[in-house]
């Protein structure tokens, strides 16, 4: 299940643009570019290493969330968001199966 936060960046237009970061978890991982990306540099050297980077970025993570942005949050997305679709969990399942 996603947050509606991350839902909802899914759906906007920065879910245009995407970047290999190792900021939220420490290894490479896809997200849509968000102000820590950018601030730091989508891949930063000073980033903890896995699963270090996680609980570092705990605090301002929680903090942005309360707020209602996304700034410091992992928003992981592949390349292409314009093909996704919200639907539950159980009915992906159904369709991937079917």
């Amino acid at each position: 299940t996603t947050k509606p936060l991350h839902r909802e960046a899914m759906k906007s237009p920065a879910a245009r643009h995407t970047a290999i970061t190792n900021l939220f978890s420490g290894g490479p991982a896809r997200g849509i570019v968000n102000r820590v990306m950018r601030e730091l540099g989508p891949v930063c050297d000073q980033a903890p290493a896995f699963p270090l980077a996680t609980n570092a970025i705990a605090p301002l993570r929680a903090a942005g969330e309360a707020a209602g942005t996304g700034d410091f949050s992992p928003l992981w997305s592949g390349q292409n968001a314009s093909g996704c679709r919200e639907i539950p969990a159980g009915k992906l399942v159904e369709e991937l199966a079917g």
